[in-house]
């Protein structure tokens, strides 16, 4: 599965790779009182916006030694004068 995340704070752009396989269990289990089946944690992580991305795949790989991931800087968000 791979998926784009954004740092709003830093301004960048990540493109993460992991099984969903392996990331919608861990987070089903994870995160009981949220899913309802490993179904639902699919669609809600297909429906996550980038920031959402970042703040919660992210912060959760990087706390875990379960799953294999990998996580490439895309790039940085230009801002605009």
């Amino acid at each position: 599965m791979k998926l784009i995340a954004i740092d709003r704070d830093d301004r960048s752009v990540y493109q993460v790779i992991v099984s969903r396989y392996d990331l919608v269990p861990y987070l089903l289990e994870r995160f009981p009182e949220s899913y309802s089946s490993e179904l639902d944690v699919l669609e809600k992580i297909l429906n996550m916006n980038p920031e959402d991305v970042d703040d919660l795949i992210i912060g959760e790989l990087h706390n875990q030694n379960e799953i294999d991931y990998e996580i490439k800087l895309l790039g940085e968000i230009e801002t605009i004068a």
